[in-house]
């Protein structure tokens, strides 16, 4: 009897998707799975989108600002700070909030002291904020405190105003623009801490450069130096009260800073002794004049004003 002969497997490689494809012996089998379509080509701004999608579902988002108590807990910061409070400072302390919630805050507590109803007010001096009393009320603070309010001579103003807007500049140089010796006003302006040392000029002798203080700003209540009114301003302001009309095309005093093409200041020395102007060094400068002595060309008042 025959025995009927053993299938043998297909010899070709090519098998239908889905089918097992025989192994030799002693390996596992392996189907063989169907090609997936090609998809279509990824554009880069479609992967940019998903990418800012996940930054933006995994960045949590920052908690509103609570501007009433912001702006409490800042009116307590300027009630005890001898100072004006820095706008930095004060970010940092309210938990380093932005300058736009900064500027929010501001406001808020700005509304809660109205300057015609309220006698303080929140003010921008010295690039900071302050608690400072109504200017309506200041003949009333006077009295309570029976001071004189503080004035300068014509020699000492001439002074610090060159100084502002010039500045840093030596004595030598406020002398040529003034055409007078500025050592008493100089000397009183030191002592009222209104003007200091910054530096010296690198030129020979090095003379010492004069600047304005923090407390210059204060005094005079600016938020910055750019808030200096213009020669126009000054003009327009002098022809309002002499009732006289400005000149069209007038030629004023270059109020911008001079460029000091002899030599730049060196390194910010720290605010040195009134005393020390006299003996400041100055190219062909006049005769130097004493503390108590009182300059011949500014006035016969004493240094200081009355």
């Amino acid at each position: 009897m025959e025995e009927n002969p053993k299938p043998t497997p297909p010899t070709s490689s090519e098998s239908p998707a889905g089918e097992v494809a025989p192994a030799p012996q002693g390996e596992p089998a392996v189907r063989e799975e169907a090609p997936a379509e090609a998809a279509g080509p990824i554009l880069v701004d479609d992967l940019l989108k998903s990418g800012d999608a996940e930054e933006a579902e995994s960045e949590p988002e920052s908690p509103a600002l609570d501007l009433q108590r912001a702006a409490s807990i800042l009116e307590s910061l300027l009630l005890m700070s001898s100072e004006p409070l820095s706008v930095d400072k004060a970010r940092q302390l309210l938990g380093d909030i932005t300058r736009e919630q900064f500027n929010e805050v501001h406001v808020v507590l700005q509304a809660k002291y109205p300057p015609e109803s309220s006698g303080i007010l929140v003010e921008r001096v010295a690039k900071g904020l302050q608690f400072r009393t109504n200017p309506a009320n200041q003949e009333h603070i006077r009295k309570l405190f029976d001071v004189r309010p503080p004035r300068f001579s014509r020699a000492a103003l001439e002074t610090v105003a060159i100084i502002a807007y010039k500045q840093p500049l030596t004595r030598q140089e406020i002398e040529q623009i003034r055409g007078v010796d500025c050592a008493g006003s100089l000397k009183t302006l030191m002592e009222r801490r209104l003007v200091r040392v910054v530096g010296k000029k690198d030129v020979p002798g090095k003379p010492f450069l004069f600047g304005t203080t923090r407390e210059f700003m204060e005094v005079f209540s600016l938020g910055s130096l750019s808030e200096l009114p213009s020669m126009r301003e000054i003009e327009e302001y002098l022809a309002s009260s002499s009732a006289t009309a400005v000149e069209a095309g007038r030629p004023g005093i270059d109020l911008t800073p001079a460029a000091s093409p002899e030599g730049a200041a060196t390194t910010e020395n720290p605010p040195v002794e009134a005393s020390s102007v006299e003996n400041a060094p100055v190219q062909d400068a006049p005769p130097e004049i004493g503390p108590d002595e009182a300059a011949p060309n500014e006035g016969s008042g004493s240094p200081d004003g009355d």
